[in-house]
């Protein structure tokens, strides 16, 4: 089984996908751009800039993240385009506030809140909009997901709860609809990449796609 866990900064995504992956003894693939941070040793608003000015950035990480979700045929994919990403048996979208994800992103960044609000709201909507534009896909349209979770008032054990009974009842009686959404992704990496001569080296590092943009700033 494939479940595939989405939502903003700050809904929980990391803990949810780590939480069902153990209580269903599947493996866990969740790749970010706070991983190539730790990766590159590059500041993530550094990172997050370059995304913003360079569509290879996106589309050499989610092309990672697929080539790590094809390896598993039984895992727990979380990301913020998972449930747009990979081909799920179970696609869950994580709901919550801005005031609440915001607080949440403050537990590892030691801001005021009012800051972290203002934050977190600017890069949703950087983030909406770079996906519009690199993959024409909508993230505040949910109509493709399964189950859509507001972890407002849940504890992360609960999330994980409810999530894991959605996957036992999909694995007895499940309709599975095909998503139209991966095949397109992978034109678009794939075509977006070689117009940039980065075709080459998708299949090694992200860390040389971030090396080369940084290298034409």
């Amino acid at each position: 089984m494939r479940i595939a866990i989405s939502g903003l900064s700050g809904c929980g995504n990391t803990t949810a996908c780590t939480n069902v992956s153990k209580a269903l003894n599947l493996n866990k693939v969740n790749y970010t751009m706070r991983d190539i941070s730790a990766e590159t040793n590059i500041p993530l608003t550094t990172i997050q800039s370059l995304a913003e000015k360079y569509d290879a950035i996106d589309c050499a990480l989610d092309y990672k993240l697929l080539q790590l979700a094809q390896r598993e045929q039984n895992c727990v994919v979380g990301t913020r385009l998972a449930g747009w990403l990979i081909n799920a048996d179970l696609t869950i979208w994580l709901h919550a506030s801005l005031a609440t994800r915001a607080q949440r992103v403050g537990k590892r960044e030691e801001k005021p809140l009012k800051q972290l609000m203002k934050e977190t709201r600017i890069r949703d909507k950087q983030n909406i909009l770079r996906y519009k534009h690199i993959y024409n896909i909508n993230t505040l349209n949910h109509n493709n997901f399964d189950l859509v979770v507001n972890t407002e008032r849940l504890s992360p054990d609960q999330v994980a709860a409810l999530i894991v009974a959605a996957a036992k009842l999909a694995e007895k009686n499940w309709q599975r609809v095909k998503n139209p959404f991966p095949e397109q992704i992978k034109r678009i990496i794939d075509r977006n990449l070689s117009e940039q001569n980065l075709l080459k080296i998708k299949d090694k590092q992200v860390k040389q796609v971030i090396t080369t943009c940084l290298q034409s700033k």
